[in-house]
């Protein structure tokens, strides 16, 4: 029997199946298998949202177990939600229980290490991660929009970025449309009026990235320094602003490939969407959202952002949502050094200076640490602390042990990890690797505890001799980390010297051979801190 039918039995399955489920985080969860490979095929049309599936997922088993789940969204009661019709092992039943957002699989006993594939037939219409509607110019669009763990809602998976698997999907859709999904294309043909197109990746990818997209599309070819396919998807009634807008992606793919590593993917597709987000990373395919077209090229930090998450967030992702900063953050300042080397010095400070605002005014509202283990999974995750402070933290970084080894860092972590995942502690074990100088205490700081210092100064100046005040007055734990000071006259001569800020009131004694009439902290924008302000 596939489905249960007792009401009684499954009243106490359901009992048993959230009870167990609650108590246990996904490390618990998922220990117990690890999905090597998708293959979905999705049937769409137009007369209906109702999305009809197959998906055929090998799993490996990581330790004995006559029993596991993987996710999919279901309703009894409401409209939208997936059913399934069928789950076989070989065209043989397994018997299933499918409950809120999990299907639980009671199997023949598998051991440690066996492999098996599994075939789920379902239906349903999707109450989230694929967004069936209508675009800026009323035309009837599909596109996947998984993250944060909202993939579950169209496709059954394990719905977390722990476990990458390799995917592919074969779409069916009238033949009006056109189709673009990670991975690269392998076959595609119109046939009776209907489109089928087939992608598949080569590479691991976490669900969250996994994704099509089917609407009306005009599409530009180009390639980047490195032969490597880049293209835009444009709605055709914005087809020339569009690819005006979309072409800037070549500037910063071939940056990140000098700077980085080669890019992780064979191709770049740009693709004017409906997502909800500004922009979403998918790996190899980029969803823009709609209104990101103007024809007016503003949006290059917006491509930068995305196309460095190819590398960071893609290519290297992060274990736990918790770490989202490993993507956020290293795409922010990623973007920052794209735009230093793009548009100079000048211009990466002002961003970092806009950055330093962002992340002040965030913890005027909410005081909390990068690493926030206190949020739930959902798009508070996304905010000036995963993306603007974390970005500070690797800038600040990169000034302690200087460029060289910043890069050398960088492009280490990212070789160690690509195409799997990491946490903080990971990026850590990396720099202090590189570096050979111990950064635990940084990293606790600056990634695990909430704030930044708060600094007033005073000074006076007699012979050639100033005596310079600095306090703490941030209300939570002392910073420790090195202040660089400047000391200037009328003439434009100048002095500076690093001090060691380690308590909440030091008087330092610094020789000038000149009156100082300024004196300034940070003068290069190196640290991120705030001026105390009397109330």
């Amino acid at each position: 029997m596939s489905l249960f039918r007792s009401s009684l039995a499954l009243l106490i399955l359901l009992v048993l199946f959230l009870t167990l489920a609650s108590g246990q985080d996904h490390h618990l969860r998922y220990d117990a298998i690890d999905v090597i490979s998708y293959r979905f095929e999705i049937d769409l049309n137009d007369s209906t949202d109702l999305v009809y599936g197959t998906a055929d997922i090998e799993i490996e088993f990581l330790k004995d177990v006559d029993q596991f789940y993987l996710d999919l969204s279901y309703s009894l009661t409401d409209t939208t939600g997936m059913t399934v019709q069928e789950l076989t092992e070989d065209g043989k039943e397994v018997s299933f229980l499918q409950l809120s957002d999990q299907i639980s699989f009671t199997i023949p006993y598998a051991t440690k290490g066996m492999r098996r594939t599994y075939r789920i037939k379902y239906s349903g219409i999707p109450s989230d991660g694929l967004i069936i509607s209508e675009n800026k110019f009323g035309d009837r669009t599909f596109f996947g929009d998984n993250w944060p763990n909202r993939g579950h809602h169209w496709l059954p998976l394990v719905d977390h970025p722990s476990d990458k698997a390799v995917v592919e999907f074969l779409v069916h859709a009238p033949e009006h449309y056109r189709v673009v999904a990670v991975g690269t294309k392998q076959d595609e043909f119109r046939e009776k009026g209907r489109i089928t197109s087939h992608w598949k990746t080569s590479y691991p990818l976490s669900t969250k990235m996994m994704v099509i997209g089917v609407s009306p599309f005009e599409v530009q070819h180009l390639k980047s320094a490195s032969g490597i396919p880049v293209s835009s998807w444009i709605y055709p009634q914005n087809k020339k602003e569009g690819f005006r807008d979309y072409s800037m992606a070549i500037q910063p793919l071939d940056y990140f490939e000098s700077y980085l590593a080669p890019y992780p993917f064979k191709k770049l597709a740009n693709v004017q969407s409906k997502t909800v987000y500004g922009g979403m990373e998918n790996a190899s395919c980029i969803f823009y959202h709609e209104r990101s077209v103007s024809g007016k090229q503003r949006i290059e930090n917006l491509l930068a952002h995305e196309i460095a998450h190819q590398w960071f967030g893609d290519a290297v992702s992060e274990l736990d949502w918790h770490h989202i900063w490993l993507s956020e953050g290293f795409a922010t300042y990623l973007t920052d050094l794209y735009i230093e080397h793009t548009h100079g010095r000048e211009a990466f400070v002002a961003s970092m200076l806009d950055e330093k605002g962002q992340v002040l005014r965030f913890a005027r509202r909410r005081l909390a640490p990068i690493v926030d283990t206190t949020l739930p999974v959902s798009t508070r995750l996304l905010n000036k602390n995963s993306y603007e402070k974390a970005g500070w933290v690797l800038h600040m970084l990169r000034h302690d042990m200087g460029d060289e080894k910043f890069r050398e860092c960088v492009q280490t972590f990212y070789e160690k990890f690509k195409y799997d995942n990491a946490l903080t502690g990971d990026f850590l074990e990396v720099v202090e690797s590189v570096t050979g100088k111990e950064y635990s205490a940084f990293f606790q700081q600056w990634f695990h505890q909430a704030g930044h210092p708060v600094l007033s100064f005073s000074w006076k100046q007699k012979g050639r001799t100033i005596e310079l005040n600095i306090k703490q007055h941030q209300e939570q734990h002392l910073f420790n980390f090195p202040l660089e000071v400047e000391m200037k006259n009328d003439a434009g001569e100048s002095v500076r010297q690093t001090l060691s800020i380690r308590a909440s009131e030091h008087i330092f004694t610094i020789e000038v051979p000149f009156e100082a009439k300024e004196i300034l902290l940070d003068p290069d924008t190196w640290l991120l801190y705030e001026p105390y302000q009397r109330l």
